[in-house]
């Protein structure tokens, strides 16, 4: 029988394979979200509070 070539440990290591294009997480993508939400609703709630001191 045919002695096989040696393969190549690190190429098989299965930690290799995951890799890909960085890309943010969803809990990141989500948390962004929620905060850009919460300053345009302070923003928002800001300039109503401003209209009201105007009378």
């Amino acid at each position: 029988m045919k002695k096989s070539k040696p393969r190549n440990q690190v190429a098989m290591n299965p930690l290799l394979r995951k890799g890909g294009a960085h890309v943010r997480a969803r809990s990141g993508r989500r948390f962004a979200d929620k905060q850009q939400m919460l300053k345009a609703a302070r923003e928002w709630k800001g300039s109503r509070d401003s209209f009201f001191f105007c009378f």
